[in-house]
């Protein structure tokens, strides 16, 4: 075999350099130009190579089909309980029913307990689709000795509700494991739960309105001649009333009923039961707390009204809520009610009652009190926070514009261009501001507008405001900025604190300090003196921004770690190590870990293993994650904070470890650990050195073949090594040539030790192509500004190159796909080499002109800013680099193209314009060259719904089936799918006997 030629790349002035090259490859159209090439290859679109029959499969291995991904499990809301003696999950298949696991951490006790239908498909296209499923997380109660959970439907009760049109979804019922023993107790038609975050004694759940009329029930339209509501006429609002609430406590299945309960709650300590009732008839309304010893309950306010937002504070000794009682307007405002639980320092215990402390009548014209915002109180529970809203617009009448014109005005100075508006009205709508009332003082302010972002200090002393309104025009081609302030909550005084900053900035827990990060530097900024210090700029030997950034933009920042007891001190990343620094810049700063992560290449992060705590406490050791950046290999290590010593290696492994969670009371251990080859199931142990594997989500995998991974690494075009993943089947044989997959996206050597389960979908799934017979490559990128196409290839081919000069590459069978950015990538290669067989470049730009000046209609931003600064990385607008923008577009280069493609262009993409792919398919079919285009209607740019995700990972087998491995092509790829024939792909025709006509049925019948 020859030895191919490596070659180099060299952009010289500019990038036309690059553009204009074509890459010559072994095998393949060797000594042929791409012109001859294309005339050969159009003679005979279905030319293939010779047919190759992988090895044998391993003894005993199953083959791996589409129905193979379905059985597949995932584990999900782990938790442990707080004394560790529980482990707590969900184990649910892609579609099918879960299970919920009780296991023991110390024994080999474990409770299964049948969840319901818990994987469900996506039957709906769309992202935003309502249809997609997860299932809730149990909760363990305070004391450990029970696990209550949301039942879910069988399969079959849910896909029975689905296929009868007017028949209402099943309800969800709640199910109580009883850890003495696993006795499951069941309730059903359950609307909701609540267990205290201490004590774990009680349980409350508010049951269905099993007698109430559920939307679409009956399915019936209207009937004719029913009263037609006066749309002229603002709707009044309509009043929300309860169902059941039952408190049962655990222990013994007593329960206590309530009737017309809204809402409900417990405060942490489990003291108290607070709930709101309102009925249909307003008998029983108002707001009272249950004192749980004794059962006494205490009416807090009365009266034929609405509630909303009970909330106690951390103490369990007042609350706050909304109500409108005693306003009979049409529309009645809410006020906010607070009362103290226990009698004030030095004063007589006195009947418990609410007062009004904000009346509705209070908020400023255009605004009034939220009924469904915030509302609850600080940490420190010296303020109450509630929201204000303004009030809403009146409706246009649905028959008002039936003659008059309806369109949208696109002003030059909007801070939001129309397709940000449209989607943002629903939030802009309904968006809320935050005000605060002060106990001390019965003072209240407000401090968010429509151009402040608000943070409060927990104890409602100082306040940080963002303010980006001032650069949103520049914003729009992603030049970002934002003005800070600090408030005082008292007066709503503001003082700024920093101009234009473009990182985010922060409050620290204590309210002491605001950071952010600009010019390469941390700085923080003293709330109580105004004083700004650099809290970086001493520390010359490192950088705090991505070293390895290549945007046309900004570095970033590594982070921030955390902070100390008081604001002491804050922890600062740089790419390896951790540095303790003192806000005040008094104190120099100091290595956490003592250079160790520079000097062994290891990136040490903070892991805080109570998230209710705000802070690190200084006496206890710091836990550290840890990643190896050349063999990726993951780990744990601890120190100390103010001392001079090396981190201590607690575990390291050629493994990867997920974030450890603690049980609360406890010194046990629960995480996830995986490889390529290995589930990241559940292990636990009193420390992280010493676990067990404690959960078996996927006993069937050793059933099916999977392969190996390892890195590999070459030159590119430049001279710069580059690394990537080197899939290989599990019968590979080095001494013969295999076909091979090339899939991409930026930098994937991250995840060499991450578990790959067997799915499809519009990208390459390592085991299942491997399976199929084909080595996988995932090759890393590195960019130049300016140059992200002639990048992409400078780092790819050469990497290609590399793998075939070892010999187990067939050179003839090689194919090339990617998504969104790697779809890009692969449209531009094939524009500069032949080297690639088949090409499936999905959802792709290939026209950077005309995507530059259109809209990202998922999130309704023009795209200018991902050219300008981002992921494009063309530096610069359309009229300053005419030339990058064209020299980039493998449209313009299309005539050049020798590759067969196909392509996914889906119709509501949300993030590549569609008409990037019809440019593409319009393109290649003007020059006549074999191409595909596949649209799936109403989805996104990842499909989402489960029969397309399906559909495309078949056709993308199927081609490069026909392309690399020499089968058959796919009748769609021989006759295409007439618009006539739209959905018959899909059903099996059945002809009935009598009448010989052919009728159609989906695949499972009628």
């Amino acid at each position: 075999m020859r030895t191919p030629l490596i070659l180099r790349l060299q952009v010289a002035t500019t990038v036309a350099v690059a553009a204009m090259l074509c890459w010559p490859t072994t095998g393949q159209g060797q000594g042929a130009s791409a012109a001859s090439a294309a005339s050969s290859s159009n003679a005979n679109p279905y030319t293939r190579v010779s047919p190759w029959t992988p090895p044998p499969p391993p003894a005993g291995k199953k083959a791996i089909t589409q129905d193979t991904y379905d059985e597949w499990r995932t584990i999900s809301g782990s938790s442990l309980s707080n004394d560790g003696k529980w482990a707590v999950y969900t184990v649910s298949p892609v579609v099918g029913e879960g299970d919920l696991i009780v296991r023991s951490t110390s024994s080999a006790t474990e409770y299964r307990v049948p969840r319901g239908y818990t994987g469900r498909p996506q039957l709906q296209a769309s992202a935003d689709s309502a249809a997609q499923f997860s299932a809730a997380a149990a909760q363990v109660s305070a004391d450990s000795r029970f696990v209550v959970f949301t039942a879910y439907a069988s399969r079959t009760d849910v896909e029975r509700a689905r296929s009868r049109r007017g028949t209402p979804a099943p309800r969800n019922g709640m199910g109580i494991v009883n850890l003495a023993d696993g006795i499951v107790t069941r309730v059903p038609a359950v609307r909701s739960y609540r267990l205290a975050r201490n004590g774990g004694r009680y349980l409350a759940y508010l049951l269905e309105d099993t007698t109430a009329q559920r939307p679409g029930q009956n399915g019936a339209a209207p009937a004719t001649g029913q009263a037609v509501r006066d749309t002229t006429r603002p709707a009044a609002p309509r009043r929300e009333t309860g169902t059941t609430l039952v408190l049962r406590e655990l222990a013994t299945g007593t329960e206590v009923r309530i009737d017309g309960v809204t809402n409900y709650t417990f405060d942490e300590n489990e003291k108290w039961l607070g709930y709101t009732v309102t009925t249909r008839d307003g008998k029983g309304d108002g707001a009272y707390v249950r004192l749980l010893t004794g059962g006494a309950v205490t009416t807090l306010l009365a009266g034929r009204a609405s509630y909303r937002g009970f909330a106690f504070d951390r103490k369990g000794e007042q609350v706050v809520f909304l109500s409108d009682v005693g306003d009979s307007t049409s529309r009645p405002k809410f006020s906010v009610y607070h009362a103290s639980l226990v009698p004030a320092k030095g004063k007589a215990a006195a009947p418990i009652a609410a007062r009004r402390i904000v009346a509705g009548t209070e908020a400023p014209e255009g605004l009034l009190i939220a009924e469904r915002g915030r509302v609850d109180f600080t940490r420190e529970g010296n303020a109450v926070l509630f929201a204000l809203a303004n009030v809403p617009m009146d409706s246009i009448p649905a028959d008002s514009l039936a003659d008059k014109a309806i369109y949208d005005l696109w002003h030059w100075q909007d801070t939001k261009i129309q397709p940000q508006q449209k989607l943002d009205a629903a939030r802009d709508r309904n968006r809320t501001y935050l005000a605060v009332y002060h106990l001390s003082t019965g003072k209240w302010t407000r401090l968010a507008n429509d151009s402040l972002q608000v943070t409060l200090s927990d104890d409602a002393k100082r306040a940080l405001a963002v303010n980006s309104v001032e650069y949103a025009i520049p914003q729009f081609w992603g030049e970002r900025g934002a003005d800070v302030y600090l408030i005082d909550p008292m007066t709503g005084a503001k003082t700024l604190v920093a101009k234009k900053l473009r990182g985010q900035t922060q409050l620290s827990p204590g309210g002491s300090y605001v950071t952010w990060f600009d010019d390469g530097q941390w700085y923080a900024y003293a709330t109580a003196t105004g004083k700004k210090v650099s809290l970086t700029a001493a520390i010359s030997s490192v950088k705090f921004q991505d070293e390895e950034f290549d945007s046309p933009d900004i570095p970033p920042p590594y982070g921030l770690g955390g902070w100390t007891t008081g604001d002491k001190r804050v922890l600062v990343y740089d790419r390896f190590d951790v540095w303790e620094v003192d806000p005040s810049g008094m104190v120099a700063a100091r290595n956490l870990t003592d250079g160790e992560g520079r000097r062994a290449g290891l990136t040490f992060r903070v892991i805080n293993l109570d998230r209710e705590d705000r802070f690190l406490d200084p006496a206890e050791p710091v836990l550290l994650r840890a990643v190896d950046s050349l063999t990726k290999a993951s780990g744990f290590y601890r120190d100390r904070l103010g001392v001079d010593s090396k981190p201590e290696r607690i575990v390291m492994a050629d493994r990867n470890f997920g974030n450890p969670q603690k049980a609360r009371n406890a010194e046990q251990y629960l995480i996830t650990q995986s490889t390529y080859r290995e589930f990241p199931d559940l292990w636990t142990g009193g420390s992280l050195a010493g676990t067990s594997k404690i959960s078996n989500a996927n006993p069937q995998e050793s059933q099916y073949p999977r392969g190996t991974v390892e890195l590999v690494s070459w030159l590119n075009g430049d001279g710069i090594p580059l690394r990537g993943l080197l899939y290989k089947p599990e019968n590979f044989d080095a001494s013969k040539q295999w076909p091979m997959v090339v899939y991409f996206y930026e930098k994937l050597t991250d995840g060499l030790h991450s578990y790959v389960a067997p799915t499809g979908r519009n990208v390459v799934n390592p085991q299942v192509y491997n399976a199929l017979g084909y080595l996988v490559f995932e090759p890393d990128i590195i960019y130049t500004d300016g140059q992200p196409g002639p990048s992409a290839a400078k780092a790819i081919i050469p990497g290609v190159q590399a793998l075939i000069g070892k010999g187990f590459v067939d050179p003839k069978r090689v194919g090339i796909t990617g998504q969104s950015w790697g779809g890009y990538q692969s449209a531009y290669l094939i524009t500069v080499t032949n080297m690639f067989a088949a090409a499936v470049p999905n959802a792709t730009v290939v026209n950077m002109t005309s995507a530059y000046g259109g809209i990202r209609w998922g999130s309704g931003l023009a795209r200018a800013f991902q050219y300008e600064h981002t992921q494009s990385r063309i530096g610069g607008s359309l009229w300053e680099f005419p030339e990058r923008f064209v020299e980039n577009s493998p449209l313009f280069r299309l005539d050049r193209v020798t590759t067969p493609v196909l392509f996914m262009a889906n119709d509501n993409d949300g993030a590549v314009p569609w008409y990037q792919g019809i440019e593409f398919y319009v393109g290649m079919r003007r020059l006549q060259k074999e191409a595909y285009m596949v649209t799936y209607n109403g989805d996104d740019h990842n499909p989402t719904k489960r029969a397309n995700q399906k559909d495309i990972d078949k056709k993308m087998q199927e081609f490069f089936a026909t392309k690399l491995l020499g089968a058959p092509p796919a009748s769609w790829m021989v006759r295409g799918i007439p618009f006539l024939e739209k959905g018959r792909d899909q059903v099996r025709p059945t002809t009935t006997p009598a009448t010989g006509t052919t009728n159609v049925r989906g695949p499972g019948g009628n």
